[in-house]
């Protein structure tokens, strides 16, 4: 499951990604709200009040801690079947954002164990701090379609529109953005072949100098089916 961002193109937004329910990828947090803004936490469950409780009631056990799902296992390494190997210009914001669009998004379950998989590929094109963030263990497993791709021993292509919107933030030295229309395809056992998933995703990069390369800083998403 995607949760959608706020903004276009995320204006004062730091978005960071987590791998969601649905095999339609990843799930775009928001960053915390505005100073004034408040967020209200779900209520507690508790039990219904007793009318008449008896003295001699024997005292109640204390819940203990709830334990937590272990992380999904890593899948294996290898290049998946949906993506071929073509070398990246890292000079290209362009060809960075594109390259990191379809990595997200190509799934093996041929190599992976999840879509965390492919998020993993996709941070060799991140900077550090965002690499930490998509390498980071998860508790989420791929849901429905995933499921579906799995029964089929199947993989994802990725077919990429440029969306160019008016307002894209104009390239800088040490800045770009590119945005997207992603559309994944899934593949399988006796030819079978279904859309999976649509959606806007914003890319943004930065790098620290016209000698290094174009890096993924963040992103944003919009839409998804």
């Amino acid at each position: 499951m995607r949760v959608g961002t706020a903004g276009r193109w995320g204006v004062g937004a730091a978005v960071l990604v987590a791998v969601g329910a649905g095999c339609g990828g990843p799930v775009a947090t928001p960053a915390p709200p505005a100073t004034g803004t408040s967020v209200s936490s779900p209520p507690s469950f508790s039990a219904a009040p007793s009318s008449a409780a008896p003295s001699s009631a024997a005292p109640r056990a204390t819940p203990g801690p709830v334990p937590s799902n272990p992380p999904i296992p890593a899948g294996s390494p290898g290049q998946p079947r949906g993506r071929g190997a073509a070398p990246v210009d890292g000079q290209s914001p362009d060809g960075v954002a594109s390259a990191f669009a379809a990595a997200t998004f190509t799934y093996d379950t041929a190599l992976d164990r999840s879509p965390f998989d492919a998020q993993v590929r996709s941070a060799v094109y991140t900077t550090p701090a965002f690499a930490a963030v998509l390498t980071q263990p998860l508790q989420q497993g791929g849901g429905a379609q995933w499921n579906t791709l799995a029964a089929h021993h199947g993989y994802t292509t990725v077919a990429l529109t440029a969306n160019h919107d008016d307002g894209r933030p104009p390239d800088q030295l040490g800045a770009a953005a590119r945005a997207y229309t992603v559309a994944t395809t899934g593949h399988g056992d006796n030819g079978w072949t279904a859309p999976l998933d649509s959606q806007t995703m914003y890319v943004f990069l930065t790098r620290t100098g016209t000698a290094t390369p174009w890096q993924v800083s963040r992103v944003s998403f919009s839409g998804g089916s």
